[in-house]
């Protein structure tokens, strides 16, 4: 499907139908977006919410690290970026549109409103037969769809293992079973990688001026391990890792890269032991 005409014309893309689209959608962001900057959510992903996704973009795609008094002041501070810089372009790639944690009120017309601007593009997947419920003539506008019909008939594999096993912590931070279930779906070389992270952070966390492990210093150790042969490697690890959002990524204000473990030092502690206890 030629998806990325629509977009020069101001439409915003959604696929329906029945069977999972994520491989479709992970298809179109490793063919077409490898040189575009974008941003891919898990709406089936029980910690994901519109604040996580704010987050992503503030930091991750315009590298600001402020705080702002409420999630409106963070949308009207990106929504203004946007607008005064044109030369900014940023795909959304939302799996699971209609979640659960996804379909309130407010996340709809945030999500609506940022998919409005000319130069951020969206391309979502919803499942459910009465998704389009969740959108008014407003919210409609705001999206301007342009509908494809994608059946599949392929299993929600990825989609349903979150439903009853994974419960998030009212921190919003993943419980250890999380963790192992999400570790154990990756390679023996994507958990040594992962494991090499824990260890460090949990080394240094206690360093008030601790930011994160950087780039370059995280590859070396990874070679030493004989975990990746090049940083390229080590690169589309850490995409994998942050589509399944173990790791955040955030810049300096030296314009260094750092890695980042968004859960909590206890879960990662037992999780390192229960790791050993198999091992």
């Amino acid at each position: 499907m030629n998806v990325i005409f629509p977009y020069s014309l101001g439409f915003n893309i959604v696929l329906y139908g029945l069977g999972s689209k994520r491989e479709l959608l992970e298809k179109f962001r490793t063919t077409m977006l490898q040189d575009s900057i974008h941003v891919v959510v898990n709406g089936f992903f029980p910690g994901i919410s519109v604040k996580s996704i704010l987050n992503s973009i503030t930091e991750d795609v315009l590298n600001h690290m402020g705080t702002f008094q409420s999630v409106l002041d963070q949308r009207d501070w990106i929504i203004n970026r946007f607008k005064e810089d044109s030369s900014l372009e940023l795909f959304l790639l939302i799996h699971n549109l209609d979640s659960q944690m996804l379909r309130g009120d407010t996340s709809q017309q945030i999500l609506g409103q940022l998919s409005s601007l000319d130069n951020v593009y969206l391309l979502a997947s919803i499942d459910h037969l009465h998704a389009p419920l969740m959108w008014d003539h407003a919210k409609q506008s705001l999206y301007n769809w342009l509908w494809y019909e994608t059946t599949t008939y392929n299993p929600y594999s990825e989609e349903t293992s979150y439903e009853n096993s994974l419960l998030v912590k009212q921190s919003g931070s993943l419980p250890l079973s999380s963790l192992i279930h999400v570790l154990r779906s990756l390679t023996p070389n994507a958990r040594g990688i992962f494991r090499l992270l824990i260890k460090f952070q949990l080394d240094n966390q206690d360093s008030p001026s601790y930011m994160g492990l950087s780039f370059q210093d995280f590859y070396q150790q990874c070679r030493e391990a004989f975990l990746v042969n090049s940083d390229l490697t080590l690169r589309a690890q850490l995409t994998e890792f942050r589509d399944h959002k173990l790791i955040r990524t955030k810049k300096g204000t030296d314009g260094v890269e750092y890695l980042l473990i968004p859960v909590d030092s206890g879960t990662l502690a037992d999780f390192l032991e229960k790791e050993e206890e198999e091992a």
